[in-house]
């Protein structure tokens, strides 16, 4: 969940920060989270700015079980946008004969936790999910499936052809899965794109048509010090070897700002107060070897 709700304003006085142990390997910088957040809201600012989450507006009257699993390494940006390393966030809706796993990742990454799999699944077909808000959708294309390739449990069943279908009637009588890449209506809503899977469990096909397309878009927010991407971006500073002008650059143009905590292991003086969006550098003969966040 969020560790810091914002920054702590009005503290003015000077301390010395202590320089953190250098960095002296690419695998160096613990780039990997694994939280637990309280709300879509808070699991988009666990990853950080640079990409969105989705949140059902609609959930066929299911409820949100538990907290939403987080997790994310290696992440890498450039001017703002993802451009590797890998994340998720999921969540659970309901339980037992009727339920739903959302599951989403940042469209630029690999999975950082595989979503489902199932022997039994086959298309139902393709289908255009109109995302966004009231004057503002945006057509993006999903692919439906059904758990309807029963045959498969048994062990000796033949590969499936590529014509074999599942019907929309099967989507709640075995199970189904939505697949799509949510996409932002424009540049002014969210960074990015979405690669999510919607599996259910006793829906029928048109819920979960309208569980896809009630998603709203939530953008990440850099309210939280150690995000995947800020945790990300300082590799990507210690191994790039980057001097304290390259970092300042570098952070600024992702959305955050940078101090210098160090020189060749002297400590510097600083303010005292905190702010969720800053990188607090080491430097070592100009380049920068180590971070803290806050």
């Amino acid at each position: 969940m969020m560790k810091h709700l914002g920054a702590i304003a009005g503290v003015l006085s000077l301390a010395v920060v202590a320089g953190a142990p250098a960095a002296t390997a690419s695998n160096a910088v613990d780039t990997s989270i694994s939280e637990k957040a309280d709300s879509w809201g808070a699991a988009a600012d666990e990853l950080g700015p640079a990409g969105s989450l989705w949140e059902p507006g609609f959930s066929a009257g299911l409820a949100r079980k538990g907290a939403i699993d987080v997790s994310a390494a290696d992440v890498t940006v450039r001017d703002g946008v993802a451009t590797g390393g890998s994340t998720f966030a999921g969540g659970k809706y309901g339980s037992g004969g009727r339920s739903f796993d959302l599951v989403e990742k940042w469209g630029q990454t690999d999975w950082a936790a595989d979503p489902q799999t199932d022997i039994r699944r086959l298309p139902v077909g393709t289908v255009t999910i109109r995302l966004g808000s009231p004057g503002m959708r945006i057509p993006v294309k999903a692919t439906v499936f059904a758990n309807c390739y029963t045959e498969a449990l048994t062990g000796n069943a033949p590969v499936p052809t590529k014509s074999m279908r599942c019907t929309k009637d099967d989507v709640r009588k075995y199970g189904g899965t939505l697949r799509m890449t949510a996409k932002p209506a424009s540049t002014m809503t969210g960074p990015g794109v979405t690669t999510l899977q919607i599996d259910s469990t006793g829906l029928t096909y048109a819920q979960l048509l309208r569980v896809a397309s009630s998603l709203d878009q939530i953008a990440g927010t850099p309210s939280i010090e150690g995000s995947a991407q800020m945790r990300g971006m300082c590799a990507q500073m210690v191994d790039g070897k980057m001097s304290e002008s390259q970092a300042r650059a570098f952070a600024e143009a992702n959305g955050f700002v940078l101090r210098v905590g160090s020189i060749d292991g002297q400590p510097q003086m600083v303010t005292k107060d905190f702010r969720p969006d800053r990188f607090t550098v080491d430097l070592v003969s100009g380049a920068v070897t180590g971070c803290s966040y806050g």
